[in-house]
């Protein structure tokens, strides 16, 4: 009686226990089956969105959208979307390419001309430098990163005056500091990237690196882009601000910060990391600004190159006001580079760089390796009418 009642026992543990288990698999799965319903009905809402994204016939899969993040414009649309982060790097090429070919041809025509009177006559006839850059924005009505620096840009300039300026004050002082770049940015230095079938990725740039949002809840994303972009001084936010704003929404958006241009280390012998401003007066009516910048090319490139860049931008005074200046101007860098950490020296990098007739002219080179820089030993060089400064890269 014992024994039967024992086996009895055994029996309804069993069932329980094979119950308890099957109840269990049963509640997973209709938790995971609904996890799939929630976020395939959140991928099909962003892709209604997206639905009716403005299409680029200059560059092809570009596309733009009006997607709220918390910063009005006038125009239809905010934000542009690129297949893959391939594409956003093909982009500067192409639409620097379609810039080249835009202003060699106008070259042509004042081929026989001075500086001064190529720039003239380039005030007369209304040429612009950036066209090919203002007809990829207006055929995707998209009000850009780089449209909105020029208009600010152009009422700083006719405040300035003799003597030095004070660009850090210019909006031209942006860390987005390439202008067809910023023409494929929102004004919060935003973009997106995938389609439907893989997902979407939105990316919020930083001077120190970038914040990466799964488009899965787009409201959600939305709310957090509006905090970020109504931080003070949204532009320059440190990385502890924007984990700090972005603190709310840890749970509802799965972004992720990415760190891509740490602080160079000082005490250093040899830098991989460096980026200097200024600007030089060749005389009382001639000046130019300059940049340049050696980093680890980590966006939105793989890591293991280095990125050097060059900026020469050229300004004259004319009828007791400064303005740009169309001419003859040279931006480039040479000297010794080395190995990073070791700093042993990898040899001379002779002279390279771009001579053009151009307000400003840019010089973008990736090594295939990453490089740093020694004191004394790399230099940027700028150049306006035969006029030359150059500045430690350091």
């Amino acid at each position: 009686m014992k024994k039967t009642k024992l086996i009895a026992a055994m029996g309804i543990a069993v069932t329980s226990f094979f119950y308890s288990c099957s109840t269990e698999r049963e509640l997973e799965n209709e938790t995971s089956q609904k996890l799939e319903q929630s976020l395939s009905a959140k991928g099909s809402e962003v892709c209604e969105i997206f639905d009716n994204a403005t299409e680029s016939s200059m560059i092809g899969g570009v596309k733009s959208v009006n997607f709220d993040n918390g910063i009005s414009t006038n125009c239809d649309n905010n934000i542009l979307i690129f297949p893959t982060l391939q594409a956003y790097g093909d982009a500067i090429i192409k639409l620097d390419q379609l810039i080249d070919d835009h202003n060699d041809a106008f070259d042509q025509q004042t081929i026989n001309m001075t500086d001064e009177q190529a720039d003239d006559y380039a005030d007369t006839t209304g040429f612009d430098e950036n066209e090919p850059l203002t007809k990829f924005e207006d055929e995707l009505k998209f009000c850009s990163l780089r449209k909105e620096i020029e208009t600010q840009e152009a009422q700083w300039l006719a405040q300035q005056t003799d003597g030095a300026w004070n660009i850090s004050a210019s909006p031209d002082d942006h860390f987005i500091d390439d202008e067809t770049e910023r023409a494929l940015l929102s004004l919060g230095s935003e973009f997106i990237v995938g389609d439907c079938r893989t997902g979407y990725t939105l990316y919020k740039r930083y001077d120190w690196g970038y914040v990466s949002f799964p488009l899965n809840d787009p409201s959600q994303v939305s709310q957090a882009l509006a905090a970020l972009n109504n931080l003070p001084n949204p532009g320059q936010a440190t990385q502890s601000q924007v984990a700090a704003a972005l603190d709310p929404y840890k749970g509802s958006t799965g972004y992720s910060l990415n760190t891509t241009n740490p602080p160079a280390s000082q005490a250093s012998t040899c830098r991989g990391s460096v980026k200097d401003k200024g600007e030089h007066i060749f005389s009382s009516d001639r000046r130019i600004r300059w940049k340049h910048k050696l980093k680890d090319a980590h966006f939105p490139n793989l890591s293991g190159t280095s990125l050097m860049k060059t900026y020469t931008k050229s300004y004259r005074k004319k009828k007791g006001k400064w303005k740009t200046f169309r001419a003859t101007i040279f931006t480039g860098y040479y000297g010794e580079i080395s190995q990073p950490i070791q700093c042993t020296n990898l040899g001379p990098a002779l002279l390279q760089g771009k001579e053009r007739r151009r307000i400003k002219v840019k010089e973008r080179s990736k090594m295939l390796i990453d490089v740093s820089v020694k004191q004394n030993e790399f230099f940027s060089v700028h150049k306006q009418e035969g006029n030359s400064y150059q500045n430690e890269v350091y």
